[in-house]
């Protein structure tokens, strides 16, 4: 028998366009399907977050950090700090990578991150 692997997971959002418009006008992330009260995002080695509209208590996991790798902190935070997005100041981290942290609309913990060259 073969092992278990995550393929994706749920992110329960208050408003599907303001969240599509966080995840993908802002951060860049790839949209894989799209429909009424559904968006698919992902990207990078196949794994995806399935995004659905639900009403407010069916939203939130304080638990839970999302993690996206991007291909330069920096500039993306700063073009966050520029359109108001309250995000870190990215810093080196010692396992490797460089990472600021920031919530999206809806209040979910996410650190966008580069590897450190």
């Amino acid at each position: 028998m073969g092992r278990a692997g995550f393929s994706h997971c749920f992110l329960h959002v208050t408003d599907l366009e303001r969240t599509r418009a966080f995840y993908v006008d802002r951060l860049g992330v790839e949209v894989l399907v799209e429909g009424p009260g559904y968006l698919r995002l992902g990207g990078g080695g196949g794994f995806h977050i399935g995004v659905e509209q639900r009403a407010a208590s069916e939203v939130g996991a304080p638990g839970i950090e999302l993690e996206l790798q991007v291909p330069d902190v920096d500039a993306l935070a700063s073009t966050l700090r520029q359109a108001g997005v309250s995000v870190t100041e990215p810093s080196d981290q010692e396992w490797g990578a460089r990472h600021a942290w920031l919530h999206d609309p809806d209040g979910y913990r996410l650190s966008i991150w580069s590897p450190i060259e």
